[in-house]
Protein backbone atom coordinates (compact mmCIF):
# COMPACT_ATOMS: atom_id res chain seq x y z
CA UNK A 1 0.00 0.00 0.00
CA UNK A 2 1.40 3.39 -0.84
CA UNK A 3 0.96 6.33 1.46
CA UNK A 4 -1.54 9.08 0.79
CA UNK A 5 -0.55 12.71 0.44
CA UNK A 6 -3.37 13.85 2.76
CA UNK A 7 -3.58 12.99 6.46
CA UNK A 8 -6.88 11.71 7.86
CA UNK A 9 -7.36 10.70 11.48
CA UNK A 10 -9.99 8.18 10.32
CA UNK A 11 -7.28 6.17 8.52
CA UNK A 12 -5.62 5.20 11.82
CA UNK A 13 -6.14 1.59 12.89
CA UNK A 14 -4.42 -1.10 14.95
CA UNK A 15 -4.84 -4.84 14.42
CA UNK A 16 -3.37 -7.32 16.90
CA UNK A 17 -3.08 -10.95 15.82
CA UNK A 18 -1.64 -14.21 17.09
CA UNK A 19 1.65 -15.07 15.41
CA UNK A 20 0.19 -18.42 14.34
CA UNK A 21 -2.72 -16.63 12.61
CA UNK A 22 -5.45 -18.28 14.71
CA UNK A 23 -7.07 -14.95 15.70
CA UNK A 24 -6.92 -11.22 15.10
CA UNK A 25 -8.63 -8.22 16.65
CA UNK A 26 -9.04 -4.61 15.50
CA UNK A 27 -8.64 -2.28 18.47
CA UNK A 28 -11.35 0.35 19.04
CA UNK A 29 -12.31 3.24 21.34
CA UNK A 30 -9.00 5.09 21.64
CA UNK A 31 -8.34 7.79 24.19
CA UNK A 32 -7.99 11.48 23.41
CA UNK A 33 -4.88 13.28 22.20
CA UNK A 34 -2.23 13.14 19.54
CA UNK A 35 -0.36 10.17 21.01
CA UNK A 36 -3.03 7.47 21.35
CA UNK A 37 -1.10 5.28 18.90
CA UNK A 38 2.68 5.66 19.11
CA UNK A 39 5.59 3.60 17.84
CA UNK A 40 9.36 3.74 17.94
CA UNK A 41 12.44 1.55 17.53
CA UNK A 42 13.95 0.36 20.80
CA UNK A 43 17.49 1.27 19.80
CA UNK A 44 18.85 4.15 17.79
CA UNK A 45 19.66 2.85 14.33
CA UNK A 46 22.40 5.39 13.69
CA UNK A 47 24.68 7.02 16.26
CA UNK A 48 27.52 9.47 15.77
CA UNK A 49 30.86 9.56 17.54
CA UNK A 50 32.56 12.93 17.25
CA UNK A 51 36.34 12.61 17.14
CA UNK A 52 38.96 15.32 17.24
CA UNK A 53 39.37 15.40 13.47
CA UNK A 54 36.14 13.83 12.12
CA UNK A 55 32.91 12.05 12.96
CA UNK A 56 32.28 8.32 12.70
CA UNK A 57 28.86 6.75 12.15
CA UNK A 58 27.71 3.54 13.76
CA UNK A 59 24.73 1.73 12.23
CA UNK A 60 22.90 -0.69 14.53
CA UNK A 61 21.38 -3.93 13.30
CA UNK A 62 18.91 -3.91 16.22
CA UNK A 63 15.35 -4.57 15.10
CA UNK A 64 13.33 -4.38 18.36
CA UNK A 65 10.53 -1.87 18.71
CA UNK A 66 7.79 -0.51 20.93
CA UNK A 67 4.13 0.33 20.29
CA UNK A 68 1.96 2.20 22.80
CA UNK A 69 -1.84 2.20 22.55
CA UNK A 70 -3.96 4.44 24.78
CA UNK A 71 -7.61 3.51 25.25
CA UNK A 72 -10.58 4.91 27.11
CA UNK A 73 -11.29 2.77 30.20
CA UNK A 74 -14.70 2.04 28.65
CA UNK A 75 -13.10 0.42 25.57
CA UNK A 76 -14.12 -3.21 25.13
CA UNK A 77 -10.50 -3.92 24.20
CA UNK A 78 -9.16 -3.09 27.69
CA UNK A 79 -10.33 -6.49 28.96
CA UNK A 80 -8.84 -8.27 25.94
CA UNK A 81 -5.45 -6.58 26.40
CA UNK A 82 -5.55 -7.16 30.18
CA UNK A 83 -6.08 -10.87 29.44
CA UNK A 84 -3.02 -10.90 27.15
CA UNK A 85 -1.03 -9.19 29.89
CA UNK A 86 -2.16 -11.66 32.57
CA UNK A 87 -1.26 -14.61 30.33
CA UNK A 88 2.34 -13.37 30.16
CA UNK A 89 2.96 -14.85 33.62
CA UNK A 90 1.86 -18.40 32.85
CA UNK A 91 1.40 -18.80 29.10
CA UNK A 92 2.97 -15.89 27.18
CA UNK A 93 1.17 -15.07 23.94
CA UNK A 94 3.35 -13.56 21.23
CA UNK A 95 1.44 -11.24 18.92
CA UNK A 96 1.96 -9.29 15.74
CA UNK A 97 0.74 -5.70 15.53
CA UNK A 98 -0.16 -3.93 12.31
CA UNK A 99 -0.76 -0.19 12.35
CA UNK A 100 -2.11 1.89 9.50
CA UNK A 101 -1.53 5.57 10.22
CA UNK A 102 -3.20 8.75 9.01
CA UNK A 103 -1.47 8.69 5.61
CA UNK A 104 -2.02 4.93 5.19
CA UNK A 105 1.58 4.07 5.99
CA UNK A 106 1.99 0.54 7.40
CA UNK A 107 3.94 -0.01 10.60
CA UNK A 108 4.48 -3.52 11.98
CA UNK A 109 5.78 -4.92 15.24
CA UNK A 110 6.31 -8.66 15.12
CA UNK A 111 6.67 -11.20 17.93
CA UNK A 112 5.62 -8.78 20.69
CA UNK A 113 4.32 -9.09 24.26
CA UNK A 114 2.12 -6.60 26.12
CA UNK A 115 2.83 -4.65 29.29
CA UNK A 116 0.52 -2.25 31.13
CA UNK A 117 1.54 1.23 32.16
CA UNK A 118 0.22 2.27 35.56
CA UNK A 119 -3.30 3.64 35.53
CA UNK A 120 -5.53 5.01 38.22
CA UNK A 121 -9.19 5.74 38.58
CA UNK A 122 -11.53 7.06 41.21
CA UNK A 123 -10.93 10.69 40.32
CA UNK A 124 -13.41 13.10 38.81
CA UNK A 125 -12.54 12.08 35.22
CA UNK A 126 -11.78 8.84 33.39
CA UNK A 127 -8.12 7.89 33.21
CA UNK A 128 -6.66 6.62 29.93
CA UNK A 129 -5.38 3.02 29.91
CA UNK A 130 -1.94 2.57 28.30
CA UNK A 131 -0.82 -0.73 26.81
CA UNK A 132 2.81 -1.06 25.73
CA UNK A 133 4.00 -3.74 23.35
CA UNK A 134 7.69 -4.64 23.06
CA UNK A 135 8.58 -6.76 20.05
CA UNK A 136 11.50 -8.34 18.26
CA UNK A 137 11.02 -6.84 14.80
CA UNK A 138 9.91 -3.25 14.09
CA UNK A 139 9.25 -2.41 10.44
CA UNK A 140 8.05 0.79 8.75
CA UNK A 141 6.48 0.81 5.29
CA UNK A 142 8.81 1.55 2.41
CA UNK A 143 7.90 3.68 -0.58
CA UNK A 144 7.90 1.95 -3.92
CA UNK A 145 10.89 2.62 -6.12
CA UNK A 146 14.57 1.93 -6.08
CA UNK A 147 17.39 3.46 -4.12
Amino acid sequence: MSRQRIYSQKNNSVVISAIDGTWSRTIVDYGEGDDVIAWEPQAERVTVMEGLDRAALSVSSGTAGKVTIKLKPTSPDCGFLNKLYNQNRTNPQLVNISIVDGVKENIRLNRAVVNIEGSSSGGTTMQIRSFIFIGEEFLVDEDEGSI
